[in-house]
């Protein structure tokens, strides 16, 4: 296999999660009981036989579902923010979903009569400009188009996951120049969409799965960076997207940070994360960095893993009440929430479940109920303003 052929593949296989969470290994972590520290087992701690809530006895109504939610705010965890593009005004909180034009596709049809979220999430890879400009559809079927969501969804921001690995040298390529021009295309591109861009450079760097060596990230998101700004772009923020568990290497996530002068958001991924009601000390981490960086915390990536069933709450009440306590606790200015079929996806030893919200009428409903509060950003002409972005 060539180069440029393992590139493709690893395109392939990454990109159709988004998330990129195949380890080396081809092992998931936290799945197969590997010592992965992602807090208590989510099935034992359901309470219920199965994770879609088949065996529960009753349905709980929705204002159950919210009281399960704890809104109170950390003030430790209120700063004012440094260097930071593009934040929610103090007690808002942007709504993001995403992340495949299927994915996302599905998610209006279920759902016409709800607002549409402030932004969409989507996917590329550093080598080209395919699955932003032009729709890069992989063997599994899923596609990327940032510029489709640009067109069909004005006044939504664009959360953008660029694709940067270890492997394959493509961190050291991007850090030599070689990858400069794809930049500069990104950058022209970006200016023309008239709306805020969040940009994950090496989104999970600390994953094992991207084998990233922190002086090679480093110079390579610094090359990134540089280069956009060279192109004086003003609407992209660049954003620092830890995997927040076991870390390639066993190094303290600090290792990768890039500096304060480089980064306008800390973002952190929950999966089976979130499954736990107190943060983990991976995600601890990623909060106590981002805190004494001044920079807003961003959940980029979140999915409930187990699944989102056609009957009970169990995904409710061990996953979403989880997180969206989490989100308040902590003072999260944005949250990406995953609404796709990750049975869909073929990659070895990707083992998750269905965790679409159309599954589930009630968990969907209480999901709104939560989301459409003035406290979360959607779709609106006022969005951008409320961002601080003028076009």
């Amino acid at each position: 296999m060539t180069t440029g052929d393992a590139l493709r593949v690893s395109l392939c296989l990454l990109t159709a999660l988004g998330c990129g969470s195949t380890q080396a290994t081809g092992e998931m972590p936290g799945m197969d009981g590997g010592g992965v520290d992602q807090g208590p087992d989510p099935v034992e701690d359901a309470g219920v036989d199965d994770m879609d809530g088949s065996d529960m006895d009753a349905v709980e109504p929705v204002d159950e579902l919210l009281a399960m939610i704890d809104r109170s705010v950390d003030p430790s965890w209120v700063y004012a923010f440094e260097g930071a593009r593009f934040v929610p005004p103090e007690g808002r909180t942007l709504l993001v979903l995403g992340q495949t034009l299927g994915g996302i596709d599905e998610h209006v049809e279920s759902f016409p009569d709800q607002p549409i979220p402030g932004g969409w999430a989507a996917y590329w890879g550093i080598p080209s400009m395919d699955g932003v400009d032009s729709t890069a559809t992989n063997e599994t079927g899923s596609s990327h188009n940032h510029q489709e969501l640009v067109e069909r969804f004005p006044n939504t921001v664009l959360q953008s996951g660029l694709w940067m690995v270890g492997t394959w040298d493509v961190a050291r390529r991007t850090a030599d120049g070689e990858f400069d021009q794809v930049v500069r295309d990104f950058s022209t591109w970006a200016k023309t969409t008239g709306r805020p861009i969040y940009l994950r450079i090496g989104y999970e760097f600390d994953g094992p799965h991207n084998e990233l060596e922190p002086a090679d990230y480093i110079a390579a998101y610094r090359r990134i960076v540089d280069v956009t700004r060279e192109e004086d772009v003003e609407n992209v923020a660049f954003v620092w997207h830890s995997y927040a568990a076991p870390p390639f290497g066993g190094r303290d996530i600090s290792a990768w940070w890039p500096g304060t002068d480089y980064v306008d958001w800390v973002a952190v991924s929950l999966f089976a994360q979130g499954y736990s009601r107190t943060p983990n000390r991976f995600v601890d981490a990623v909060f106590q960095l981002a805190r004494d960086e001044a920079k807003p915390v961003m959940i980029a990536e979140a999915s409930p893993i187990n699944g989102i069933g056609a009957a009970g709450t169990a995904a409710w009440d061990t996953w979403f009440a989880n997180v969206f306590s989490l989100a308040y606790a902590r003072n999260v200015k944005a949250i990406s929430i995953i609404n796709e079929n990750w049975e869909r996806f073929t990659v070895p030893g990707v083992d998750w479940s269905d965790a679409r919200l159309q599954n589930n009428a009630l968990i969907s409903e209480a999901f709104f109920a939560e989301t459409n509060q003035d406290r979360y950003l959607k779709q609106s002409d006022t969005l951008f303003e409320q961002l601080g972005y003028a076009p």
